[in-house]
């Protein structure tokens, strides 16, 4: 529970500083913070309960949260988006203690009672009590599939946020004068850690559920002086587009994770931020690594384009090969394997999974194949097990996307059965193209791509493609 302790002390601490501010220009102080989080308390039961929480980046989540894993409950974290039909499926399996949700969001007055209204929110809890056996370690459960209502959760303890909030804190130099602005959904692991990093450091994070499409979100950043913010591939597209007519003035630097970037639009984005003194900061992260596991220094950005980085501190990468031993080779691929504090407890997938102990130790396969070169840099070249048979060859359809993304393309590869392949790209010109490059140098037919086109509705609420 140190990770607890030194985060309300240091919240205590920053006083009068600003700490969140709504996109209507609403204002709290730490100090403010404190005392809605110490009402909020008074509420609460100290036994050790499990709470669904529909975020949205919002005050009363914030303090929802923060309420929540001061009194040491299991937050389970909801995007906001999730349809009715898949949530009450939810709540049959775990069948949650408390519930915290917007007015109106939800209805389940069958099942909760109305414990405390709160702003916008209202906490319900449940009519008949159950002795549920959680887990004294477990802090928060993840989803890793955005809004579908999958039952398996990533379960983080408080050990795992306390190693990767010191962790980012320490690679980015986040400081007390930063400014960030809520650019992904709370409910998402990235989300998460930049509310985390920057509350823990005494920064102000400027709060909406505004996306980079609005106005409304760059004008936030320009009134309120935003230093930095996080980003996923998808967004970049719209980065690179608006920084190319006007950078704004306040940006020190920004980060991207949340998937694979074709290096074209990396090559893009190095280029605009030179021009006007931005950081490009590039990671590698996971759920079940409570959000990262490496990082690529902004002066390497450009010599290294495509890599990962290294490991974030106290982190530790390894390979192994086909033969389950450890890879020594520069350049030889391999699984990768992350070793450090950070590393999830493991999965959920029902109520009883709650009370069940640490089964990683520590280490993560990521599913990952990855090769390392001789500076000691890691590569990502595609995932385990993404193999499809056509016509009797065996085809390794993350080395297809790969090629692509070399090219500036983004593209989806999946299996279609019977000797086809769908590819998922942005529009037909580019599925002519990608192919005839693809065919070129693989020597595989045309014939066998089924070309499919992927947009906006393609998204998830974490922006990433869904397909």
């Amino acid at each position: 529970m140190f990770y607890l302790n030194k985060l309300f002390k240091n919240l205590k601490s920053f006083k009068n500083k600003t700490a969140l501010i709504s996109d209507n220009d609403k204002k709290l102080t730490y100090t403010n913070l404190i005392k809605n989080i110490e009402n909020f308390l008074v509420n609460l039961e100290n036994k050790k309960k499990l709470v669904f929480l529909i975020g949205q980046n919002n005050f009363e989540t914030v303090i929802g949260y923060l309420s929540f894993i001061k009194k040491g409950y299991a937050v389970v974290f909801l995007d906001y988006k999730i349809n009715d039909f898949f949530f009450k499926k939810l709540l049959l399996i775990y069948k949650p203690d408390y519930i915290f949700s917007e007015k109106n969001k939800i209805n389940i007055s069958n099942l909760y009672f109305t414990k405390i209204e709160y702003e916008s929110y209202i906490l319900y809890e449940r009519k008949l009590k159950q002795l549920t056996a959680i887990n004294k370690d477990l802090m928060l459960m993840m989803s890793t599939s955005g809004s579908t209502g999958s039952p398996k959760f990533v379960k983080q303890s408080y050990k795992n946020l306390e190693t990767n909030t010191k962790s980012i804190i320490k690679y980015l130099k986040i400081k007390k004068t930063d400014i960030t602005i809520t650019s992904l959904p709370i409910s998402y692991v990235y989300g998460l850690s930049i509310v985390n990093t920057h509350l823990m450091m005494g920064s102000t994070i400027i709060m909406t559920n505004k996306s980079m499409f609005e106005n409304t979100f760059w004008n936030l950043i320009d009134k309120y002086k935003v230093s930095n913010f996080g980003a996923v591939p998808f967004q970049y597209n719209i980065i690179e587009k608006i920084f190319k007519r006007k950078v704004p003035s306040s940006i020190k630097y920004t980060t991207q994770a949340g998937g694979k970037m074709n290096q074209v639009l990396i090559q893009k984005i190095i280029d605009i931020y030179k021009k006007n003194k931005i950081q490009f900061i590039q990671m590698y992260g996971a759920a079940e690594a409570t959000s990262r596991m490496s990082y690529l220094k902004w002066s390497e950005a450009h010599r290294k384009i495509g890599s990962i980085g290294k490991p974030i501190p106290n982190g530790k990468f390894y390979l192994i090969g086909n033969n389950k031993k450890k890879i020594n080779k520069t350049y030889q691929k391999g699984e990768l394997i992350f070793k450090g504090e950070n590393v999830c407890m493991g999965y959920s997938q029902n109520l009883n999974d709650l009370s069940l102990p640490d089964v990683n130790k520590g280490v993560l396969k990521t599913g990952d194949i990855a090769y390392k070169d001789n500076e000691g840099f890691y590569y990502i070249s595609g995932r385990k097990n993404r193999y499809t048979k056509v016509y009797g060859a065996r085809i390794n359809l993350s080395e297809l996307e790969d090629l692509l993304f070399k090219k500036g393309v983004d593209v989806i590869m999946k299996d279609a059965g019977e000797n086809k392949i769908y590819s998922y790209f942005k529009n037909a010109k580019e599925f002519k193209k990608g192919i005839k490059y693809i065919c070129k140098l693989t020597s595989i037919n045309p014939g066998v791509f089924v070309g499919r086109v992927i947009s906006k509705k393609n998204l998830t609420s974490n922006y990433k493609y869904k397909i």
